[in-house]
């Protein structure tokens, strides 16, 4: 029984068709990450230079993601998604081009890292968006769960081949992977039929739009507390992502092949967390996870930046993983259930901006303290800087965040009956 619970939101079959395919491709995503890392590394050997892909792809979404989130509700999401995830598609396949030619350079993936953020300002809305179209509202919590789950379990096995065959053969054979793996979500994106799907908002400008949006959430205390909380962790709680090939080869003794393990070590804690709060998802009272969950990510990153033996590098890694994406996927799916399905992309592009647009600072801070004080006195500085303001904000706030929250009636989008949402009708798939 518990188990059913855990992936309730996997009987549908809409769900099921585009969990699927979004982690094949997410495992190739990872590979690409974990390969172009390291291969800045290697062509710099500067832990600014390494962070700069990180903060050229979270650029755009500081800037454009709410000019995304009011397109998201514009248009219907599912196509919107084929034209973004295309778009992913042929900037992997100019990568392992210009890779395979020998001509890549520093300044090359730097450019395609932030046309990828130019699209991800559309895409971050638009995916987070297009759960409540594929499962009902009884399950949208475990969908959103699972939704974070394809996310953080494609990073279990992504890094580990993403190093194997940087190892191996080079980064452009990891490069290519990617590029092939887009396909796997191309193809339900592409027969998928899903109820909601918008013909365009008339009546107000895409700047009304935009004020509409920022006012919900100015104005609803319990999304604005969870969205301070998601910047605070997007800020200071990824410092170790552009600082770990520094780590791993410097302070940990390995390689390209080890700086994969270490990845998937995070990402099995993160798969962990996701199932974790997946099998929680009806069990209410989501602040009080988040209470915990953020001091428990800075501590473990604390531990991470003291630790010198790869094996226990692992360890603390699995924990770090779990706390932050535990934290994160309770915060999302306590957002998703209180916003209405008219407001849902542009309130999840301020979703996007409090995690991708942070990027930026969090990035050239990871990158400017490694340069300036060493790599794990740098993790150590950020996973110290989680645990105050998190517990300071998440106090404050905590009687809007500590009880459940039920949606009022007024949020409910269309379509949110359990038959028109199940995806399981001939109606849900385009032949």
């Amino acid at each position: 029984m518990q188990a059913a619970n855990t992936f309730s939101a996997l009987r549908h079959r809409s769900f099921r068709l585009y969990w699927t395919g979004a982690l094949v491709s997410l495992v190739g995503t990872w590979v690409q990450q974990t390969a172009q890392t390291y291969l800045v590394w290697e062509l710099t050997r500067s832990p600014l230079a390494t962070s700069l892909p990180l903060f050229f792809f979270t650029l755009p979404s500081l800037l454009f993601s709410l000019l995304g989130g009011v397109i998201v509700d514009r248009v219907d999401r599912r196509r919107l998604l084929l034209v973004t995830q295309s778009l992913f598609a042929v900037q992997a396949a100019v990568l392992t081009a210009l890779t395979w030619l020998g001509v890549v350079r520093v300044g090359h993936i730097n450019a395609l890292a932030f046309a990828s953020g130019l699209v991800m300002a559309v895409d971050a809305p638009a995916r987070q968006s297009l759960v409540p179209n594929l499962v009902p509202r009884t399950d949208l919590t475990n969908g959103i769960a699972l939704n974070s789950l394809v996310f953080n379990a494609s990073r279990i096995v992504g890094p580990p081949i993403g190093g194997l065959l940087y190892a191996a053969r080079g980064p452009e054979l990891a490069f290519l992977f990617n590029t092939l793996s887009f396909a796997a979500i191309l193809y339900p994106l592409a027969i998928l039929s899903l109820p909601g799907d918008r013909e365009g908002r008339r009546g107000t400008t895409m700047w009304e739009d935009m004020w509409e949006g920022l006012h919900f959430v100015w104005t609803h205390p319990v999304v604005r507390t969870v969205l301070l909380l998601v910047a605070l962790m997007g800020t200071f709680g990824f410092s170790y992502l552009v600082l770990m090939p520094v780590m791993t080869t410097e302070f940990l003794g390995g390689g390209p092949a080890q700086n994969g393990y270490l990845l998937g070590a995070v990402g099995l804690g993160a798969t962990t967390g996701a199932l974790l709060v997946a099998a929680g998802a009806r069990s209410g009272r989501p602040g009080r996870r988040l209470l915990w969950l953020g001091p428990l990510a800075g501590a473990a990153l604390v531990a991470f930046a003291a630790s010198r033996s790869l094996p226990v590098a692992a360890v603390i890694l699995f924990a770090v993983g779990g706390s932050i994406i535990g934290f994160l996927a309770t915060a999302n799916a306590t957002i998703q259930q209180l916003i209405p399905d008219a407001l849902r992309g542009r309130t999840m592009s301020v979703y996007s901006l409090a995690l991708l647009g942070s990027g930026p600072a969090n990035s050239l801070l990871a990158g400017a303290l490694g340069n300036a004080v060493g790599a794990p006195r740098a993790i150590a500085i950020t996973g110290l800087l989680i645990i105050l303001p998190v517990v300071v904000v998440a106090l404050l706030g905590r009687s809007l965040v500590a009880e459940p929250h039920a949606p009022p009636s007024a949020t409910a989008g269309p379509g949110d009956s359990e038959e028109r949402l199940s995806g399981e009708g001939p109606e849900s798939v385009r032949s």
